[in-house]
């Protein structure tokens, strides 16, 4: 798939895939009600390293964009060289960009109006189990390293892997911040913690889904 042509391909599949999943799953944007019960960047999560988080989803993200106007740079690169089963590499990428994608919508639909970039509890926030939340805590965060793997995958972007291995530490700790936020909360703390001890955080523990809080 080294060829121009495969990359604009590439591109192209990648971009349609997301607009297409993000789409069918964008939330509702009904406000979320009362104060915030925190900052958007609680201890743990300085400024800073939610510009870097930001700056790294980017950088996964625009890398096809190149591909898709000018593959004819990325392949003056070094890196850009061909070898045996790089062509099952690339189709292995795709797939993972698929399922990286269809959880990106699965995930905003669940979560509906409570879809927000900041890291933050609302007045009236809930916990919610439905769609994939009820195996895993974090979905958004599983598909942007599904994604960011995906796409260093199908392109062999070997710039990408910093990025990529940025984004997995700061969702990481992103998701560990989000955590404390719901188990220090005095009303939903308790269910929180059932919720916790019932589901992974990134990957599921179980095939079945978590849905009571009882």
């Amino acid at each position: 798939m080294l060829t121009p042509l495969g990359l604009q391909v590439a591109a192209l599949l990648t971009y349609g895939w997301l607009v297409a999943c993000l789409v069918w799953g964008r939330p509702n944007r009904q406000a979320v009600t009362g104060p915030s019960a925190t900052g958007t960047t609680p201890a743990g999560v300085p400024r800073s390293l939610e510009v870097v988080w930001l700056g790294s989803l980017a950088i996964l993200f625009g890398y096809p964009l190149v591909a898709l106007i000018a593959p004819d740079v990325l392949l003056s690169f070094p890196w850009a060289v061909g070898f045996p089963g790089e062509i099952t590499i690339e189709l292995l990428g795709l797939a993972v960009i698929l399922v990286g994608g269809a959880l990106v919508g699965w995930a905003f639909r669940s979560l509906g109006r409570f879809a927000t970039v900041e890291i933050r509890l609302s007045a009236d926030h809930e916990v919610v189990r439905s769609g994939p939340y009820g195996w895993i805590r974090h979905p958004m965060y599983t598909a942007n390293i599904a994604l960011g793997l995906g796409i260093t995958l199908t392109f062999l972007a070997l710039p990408l892997l910093l990025p990529l291995a940025l984004v997995v530490w700061l969702a990481d700790r992103r998701a560990r911040s989000e955590e404390r936020l719901f188990l220090a909360s005095d009303r939903l703390g308790a269910d929180y913690r059932r919720y916790v001890g019932a589901t992974g955080r990134f990957l599921p523990l179980s095939v079945h889904p978590y849905r009571s809080g009882a």
